[in-house]
């Protein structure tokens, strides 16, 4: 019988086109590029059928539609990728089919479709329910055409519903961020994503940050938000499962999961990057590239850099990593390789290490500085 890491066990399909480019954004997304959407989707369907029997997949290999924004996509269009997706054999019992969609684009209506179709989780790209802040980021939509898509996707049957927000956003305050997390708990999602924004180089945010045009909250304003937002939805029933994302019992995202455990998945579409357990390949984010077939990049991965991806993927959940695993995996006995430095954060109180599991995470205040953890393994 196959282990788990022998096998697909996710599939991702990125849909790159978005109505306005978000200020913070450095995602393989593009505004302005509708009038490519048949064509990509047609070269999208190609690229599934020709790669389908690359490797072995499980049959409950979750899908995940990503973006940009999924929902811009004509439903047609959505049909013949799902529908190429099924004669591959690469749909058969997914465990969880996933789209990502932005308040504004989709209705009741097209909510109930794409339940239809066998999609039965929902994100959106919430990041805010304050009007100002949404303005200020480039976002599209408001606080309550959010709230009201929310209710709308539980009408339509989506038991399972993820939002995403942001901390430390321009003109954002403790307070603000305060109403937003408790706003969206009192919706009907299950699952919430919340980050503290980063700003990227070569965004529109950094270019107006470095011109004095918008101004962060200070960092012991963006601490506080994250202190907050820890102990608030601990409170209200929406446990942690990994650094940044948080669930009511068994909402967590499956198809996330794939990769926070470090198992082989599939990527469709322009810049979707593929992981066989040996080597990842990625495809040209350019979508025009994409379409004429520009040649995808292929990275060998030597062991010693799949064991640190391993390791600081697997530590991000608040389960941690069996040690035993890593050893099946990669033929490396961590504690042996690592174990002084493991023994110096054990110390501190910020890794935990149980003997008997032979199990290894981080602590609540790991998870507040795990990036420095991380670094022991790379």
């Amino acid at each position: 019988m196959r282990k788990q890491w022998e096998q697909i066990q996710g599939i991702y399909i990125h849909i790159p086109f978005c109505m306005q480019k978000c200020l913070y954004c450095d995602f393989a997304s593009f505004a302005g590029k509708s009038k490519l959407m048949h064509q990509y989707a047609l070269t999208l369907a190609d690229e599934i059928r020709r790669r389908a029997g690359e490797m072995p997949i499980s049959k409950r290999a979750t899908v995940f539609f990503g973006g940009g924004t999924p929902s811009l996509l004509p439903i047609d269009d959505l049909k013949m990728i799902i529908n190429v997706l099924k004669e591959t054999e690469l749909w058969r019992e997914p465990a969880e089919v996933t789209m990502e969609m932005n308040p504004g684009t989709v209705d009741f209506a097209k909510l109930c479709q794409y339940r239809e179709m066998g999609i039965d989780r929902v994100s959106f790209g919430v990041q805010s329910l304050n009007d100002n802040e949404l303005k200020t980021i480039g976002r599209l939509h408001t606080a309550s055409e959010a709230l009201k898509v929310i209710e709308q996707a539980s009408k339509a049957g989506f038991e399972r519903i993820s939002a995403d927000l942001i901390y430390g956003l321009p003109s954002q305050t403790l307070a603000t961020f305060k109403d937003t997390l408790a706003t969206i708990v009192d919706s009907a999602i299950s699952h919430l994503s919340v980050y503290g924004l980063t700003v990227e180089e070569e965004t529109q945010l950094a270019a107006m940050l470095a011109k004095g045009s918008l101004v962060l909250p200070s960092e012991e304003e963006a601490e506080m938000m994250y202190d907050h937002n820890i102990r608030y939805l601990e409170e209200h029933g929406l446990y942690r499962y990994e650094i940044s994302n948080f669930a009511r019992a068994g909402q967590e995202s499956l198809h996330n999961l794939v990769y926070w455990h470090y198992l082989p998945y599939y990527g469709f579409g322009s810049s979707a990057c593929s992981y066989n357990g040996k080597q990842r390949m990625t495809n040209v984010a350019d979508i025009e590239s994409y379409i004429r077939g520009a040649v995808p990049n292929i990275e060998q991965l030597p062991a010693r850099t799949s064991l640190a991806e391993f390791m600081f993927l697997g530590l991000r959940t608040t389960e941690g990593i069996n040690l035993s695993i890593a050893k099946e995996r990669f033929g490396v006995d961590v504690m042996a390789m690592f174990g002084q430095e493991i023994e110096k954060y054990i110390n501190k109180e910020m890794l935990s290490f149980d003997s008997a599991e032979n199990n290894l995470k981080l602590t609540k205040l790991g998870m507040k500085f795990g990036n420095e953890i991380f670094e022991l393994f790379l």
